[in-house]
């Protein structure tokens, strides 16, 4: 992709699309372009988050292992972040994040992903919206789980 790509596939994510246009380029620019195979691990359990991952294209699937056996497994597509909250409450990722399909994601350095939510409140604002939302449909999931048994 191109810069001029990446920022329009930016711009069409919630999180980013009341960024001013330089705030766009420069994210667009100081972000770190990855690529990950299908099957590649991109984040490892118990590792310190040093960034956020912005997955745009492509999926990625989380996963969290029991020591009985077992787990969880969550996909995501694109558009979704990762380690927006391990960064925020500085805590470890709980669960390998590992591609399912191609994907392509822009790495922001913590120092980047404060500075923008420091100084663009439309960017805090956007956050704190996906935050809640996660945190909702999260609650809805274990109540009607809780329900079942």
């Amino acid at each position: 992709m191109s810069l001029e790509t990446d920022i329009a596939c930016l711009r069409q994510l919630p999180l980013f699309a009341t960024l001013p246009p330089p705030r766009l380029k420069l994210v667009a620019l100081m972000g770190q372009k990855l690529a990950f195979a299908a099957g590649e691990r991109i984040i490892h359990a118990g590792d310190e988050p040093a960034g956020v991952h912005v997955v745009l294209e492509g999926e990625v699937e989380i996963t969290q292992e029991h020591p009985e056996g077992g787990g969880r497994r969550i996909t995501l597509a694109s558009g979704s972040l990762l380690g927006d909250v391990p960064i925020l409450c500085g805590r470890r990722y709980l669960g390998e994040v590992t591609a399912k399909s191609a994907v392509s994601a822009l790495w922001l350095p913590k120092d980047l992903f404060f500075e923008l939510l420091e100084t663009i409140p439309d960017f805090s604002l956007a956050l704190s919206r996906d935050l809640a939302s996660r945190l909702y449909r999260l609650a809805d999931a274990a109540l009607h789980e809780e329900k079942l048994h």
